[in-house]
């Protein structure tokens, strides 16, 4: 029998690990991947080492309609103003919309190509020293 992580396991984790009273107020998937784009969610991701591979592996399926992609082999996507590459994912990254501030986030050798142009802002969180090519015009912004 295989422990799968619920969404409750991991908030319970994340508290132990010290998250902040947010954490609390999640009730589905999606607003936990929303805790996790966050500000202070990336940096508590990134400073606790959180959650595990194991955990992204389990909750895979649960993530990937909110921009999460696990162990997805090699894809390609087009302005989406949030992406988490993880494990086993090598992504080109297109980014052409100037209208929002795209984030991206490398985990666990993920591997991002990133490609920008016409005035975007892209910001980038690399957790894991994962491998980053970028590619940008002279408009486009990467943090």
């Amino acid at each position: 029998c295989i422990d799968m992580e619920t969404l409750e396991t991991i908030m319970a984790k994340a508290a132990l690990l010290g998250a902040c009273d947010k954490v609390s107020k999640v009730t589905d998937w999606e607003g936990l991947v929303k805790l996790f784009f966050s500000s202070p969610g990336r940096e508590f991701c990134k400073t606790k080492n959180f959650p595990s591979l194991l955990t992204f592996r389990d909750i895979r399926d649960k993530v990937l309609d909110y921009g999460i992609w696990i162990d997805s082999g090699t894809i390609v996507c087009k302005d989406l103003p949030e992406v988490a590459l993880v494990g086993d994912t090598d992504a080109t990254l297109i980014y052409t919309d100037n209208t929002k501030v795209h984030k991206v986030v490398l985990m666990y050798g993920s591997k991002a190509h990133i490609k920008a142009s016409s005035y975007v802002v892209v910001l980038l969180d690399n957790m894991g020293n994962c491998d980053v090519e970028i590619e940008k015009d002279a408009s486009a912004i990467i943090l």
